[in-house]
């Protein structure tokens, strides 16, 4: 008999059609498997028996980073002309929309090989197979074929072209297969422009040993490294990047991370995954990374080696600690390109680069963990271009705008989402120019083209202008309605309480909300409750400056007393109008971080309030001051909080049981902005929830109190994973109305989605 499958999923880059062919081959089977823009295809045929054997071996053994979506099957008429099973040429189909793996950390066996020096890629940083390697930041085009990857600038030698072709090789039609006879090279440029042969990676080795700053050149983009261990070397690379405070991520082998850090096996199965992360794990008091790697942070950001690049630095450099952070300024998305290498060596003072093309850049992922389980900070490396099944697919094309911080968009057709890598903020030219080329390139990648655009309710976004520039239906979404909504399409629920906190997104009464307490039904949603405004005296001055905040939430004589003569000054201005009325709750922990002279003048996203947290993690105090703060209509007085802060602060309490108490009070006000909720499902979004005390505190009041309580797991649960909660709203929008968009139908249903808050 003949029988024919379809395959769709992640099936393309991942050894697919060999280990399809290696089956079929050991059961004497004749037909072929090619790819299609749709997937996979194959026709096997012979003894009846033996081709329900493959079709059993072909869902139960797959290769480990292939996904199923769906397999169709067909009985087919026999075919006589064929004597063996072959893997053919890709179907050039003009309707493509298939999924593609993300870049997968080397595999067990590449790295034994690089270090067998009786191997001819021993040392070679560009060793991989079919179970490793690049993928997402190599692919031009789909069917993933070397000819439409960065590697068809490098003809396979006749020693990798019998390893490509020969059926029983793990590295059978390995895409990127490469040797030191046919594949990439490795060079270092020093600042001077002259350029020293590096193959081997040992000058590297030497001058980071030496402390100098380097740029490595890796999978996605320019990583600047340094030794941890050597202070003035992390100074300098701060001045470089100028990055004066911010947490860097570091590199080391797992020997070495158990050193400095505390790690269990969730965390260590995490980091030894083929996403290979950055995972963010409590330092020990012993540790002896200098804190100028992570100022006042509790934590680190530690991954193990992902590439045989990295592996061969640490077969040089066994016991290093290497930073390994993004190469860019402040703002700039990671440098990737060949002709960023000017930007890349005002950064360092020598780059080691290869001459192997990134097709897309891709920052490394992060992820931390809370008590009950691993949560996704960024979504990147390792994770995409990996798809999210929606709850529905009857919809059409579109595209999820996202936000303008942590932007990241989301293109949908057919039941499934795909995401774009981690771009970064908005809020200068090269981020939204990477934005419009990351769109182009996904969209003609996937060949998804939107009919309907869904975009953030925010003014000035850029990511709404792109939407709105695309000329195409455009459904607005709530910033934080969308936040709730993502949880709830991860979990399939039509109904829930929500609490989303974060810093600021744009409010549907035009004031800046990020406090929220929702009821959410369908598509439908309610405000309960959230902090009482607060204005932001000079506007994003105060984000800057979280003194500001503090002070306009105080009377002037207070402000100046405690904060000093300006803080008076915008105390007094506070009480004209005019200015932007917010009442974040992320930007309440920045006011109460500066009150307490923990960070009054921000020098990264969120570090107030990171370092607030840090201080509270070191006090044992479990009271909570929650019931001197009054709520009225769902709505807490922001301004009693700060009062409070000053009286603990003038009866003498240390600063870290202050932090710890208004932890404890602010847990008791979000479980508070609850009472009387008739539905059981609460769903916990924003990205003040990457606190872990604040998590895991409202989680668990909630929990005992009987609420199931949900949070983001496939997505980050802060701007990074809007897109989602955009998708879902148009999902459960048009539900049970007919897709169309004249003029007509579109005013009624803007009309129809007007809420008062």
């Amino acid at each position: 008999m003949r029988k024919g499958f379809n395959v769709n999923g992640i099936v393309q880059g991942v050894g697919f059609r060999p280990f399809v062919a290696r089956i079929a081959q050991e059961l004497g089977l004749t037909g072929f498997v090619l790819n299609t823009g749709t997937g996979v295809q194959i026709e096997v045929q012979g003894d009846p028996d033996l081709v329900s054997v493959f079709e059993r071996k072909l869902h139960r053994e797959k290769p480990s980073g292939a996904f199923y979506i769906y397999i169709e099957s067909a009985v087919l008429p026999e075919r006589h002309d064929e004597s063996s099973f072959a893997i053919l040429q890709s179907d050039r189909q003009k309707e493509l929309f298939t999924f593609i793996p993300p870049d997968l950390a080397t595999c067990d066996e590449c790295v034994k090989e690089t270090f067998d020096r009786s191997q001819r890629r021993y040392l070679y940083p560009f060793t991989n197979c079919t179970d490793c390697g690049p993928r997402y930041t190599v692919i031009e085009a789909l069917p993933y074929d070397r000819p439409k990857t960065s590697m068809k600038g490098f003809p396979m030698c006749p020693q990798c072209n019998d390893e490509y072709s020969n059926p029983s090789d793990r590295r059978y039609h390995a895409q990127p297969i490469a040797c030191p006879a046919c594949g990439p090279t490795t060079r270092l440029i020093a600042r001077d422009g002259s350029v020293t042969p590096d193959p081997d990676l040992t000058k590297t080795a030497r001058l980071l040993e030496a402390g100098k700053v380097l740029a490595i050149k890796g999978l996605g983009g320019f990583l600047l490294a340094c030794d941890a261990y050597n202070e003035s070397a992390v100074r300098r690379l701060r001045e470089l990047k100028r990055r004066p405070k911010e947490p860097f991520a570091l590199m080391a082998l797992l020997d070495t991370v158990q050193e400095h850090c505390e790690i269990d096996e969730e965390q260590l199965a995490t980091m030894n995954s083929k996403a290979c992360p950055i995972v963010l794990l409590k330092k020990k008091r012993s540790s002896s990374i200098p804190d100028v790697v992570a100022p006042g942070q509790n934590y680190l950001g530690f991954m193990l080696p992902y590439t045989p690049l990295h592996h061969i630095l640490f077969h040089h450099l066994p016991k290093a600690v290497l930073v390994m952070t993004s190469a860019n300024l402040h703002g700039d998305v990671i440098y990737y390109k060949d002709e960023d290498i000017g930007l890349v060596l005002n950064l360092c003072d020598y780059a080691l680069v290869h001459d192997r093309p990134i097709v897309t850049h891709v920052d490394d992922s992060v992820v931390q963990f809370l008590s009950d389980g691993p949560h996704i900070i960024r979504r990147s490396r390792g994770f995409v271009p990996l798809p999210i099944k929606l709850s529905n697919a009857e919809h059409p094309p579109l595209l999820a705008a996202g936000g303008d911080e942590k932007s990241t968009f989301a293109l949908a057709k057919s039941g499934y989402a795909v995401f774009s890598q981690y771009i970064g903020d908005l809020e200068n030219v090269k981020a939204q120019q990477t934005y419009d080329k990351v769109f182009h390139h996904l969209r003609n990648l996937f060949n998804i083209d939107p009919t309907l655009v869904v975009v953030d309710k925010h003014p000035a976004y850029y990511s709404r202008k792109i939407g709105l520039s695309l000329g195409l239906h455009t459904v607005e979404v709530q910033h934080h309605v969308a936040h709730a909504l993502s949880v709830m399409e991860e979990h399939r629920l039509e109904e829930a309480m929500a609490l989303v906190f974060d810093g600021t997104g744009y409010g549907d009464d035009g004031t800046l909300w990020g406090s929220e307490a929702f009821y959410v039904k369908g598509f439908h949603y309610e405000r309960l409750g959230h902090l009482s405004y607060f204005p932001l005296v000079g506007g994003a001055k105060a984000i800057k400056s979280p003194w500001r905040i503090a002070a306009a939430l105080m009377p002037p004589e207070e402000a100046e007393r405690r904060l000093g003569p300006n803080a008076r000054e915008v105390s007094e201005l506070a009480q004209a109008p005019g200015f932007p009325l917010a009442c974040g709750m992320g930007r309440l922990f920045d006011a109460v971080s500066a009150l307490l002279g923990i960070c009054t003048e921000q020098t990264y996203e969120g570090e107030p309030a990171q370092l607030l947290q840090m201080a509270a993690e070191k006090s044992t105090e479990t009271g909570t001051f929650a019931d001197s703060i009054s709520i009225s209509s769902g709505v807490v007085q922001s301004v009693e909080v700060i009062r409070m802060i000053c009286e603990l602060m003038d009866r003498g309490k240390n600063v870290e049981d202050i932090a710890r108490l208004f932890h404890n009070t602010v847990i008791e006000l979000a479980v508070r902005m609850l009472d009387g909720a008739s539905c059981h499902n609460v769903v916990l979004s924003g990205g003040s929830f990457q606190n872990v005390l604040l998590y895991e505190g409202i989680r668990r009041r909630l929990t005992d109190m009987g609420f199931q309580v949900y949070r983001n797991n496939v997505v980050p649960m802060n701007d990074n994973g809007i897109a989602l909660g955009q998708i879902a709203y148009v999902l459960r929008r048009y539900e049970h109305v007919p897709w169309d968009t004249d003029e007509d139908t579109r005013d009624q249903r803007e009309e129809s989605d007007s809420r008062v808050s």
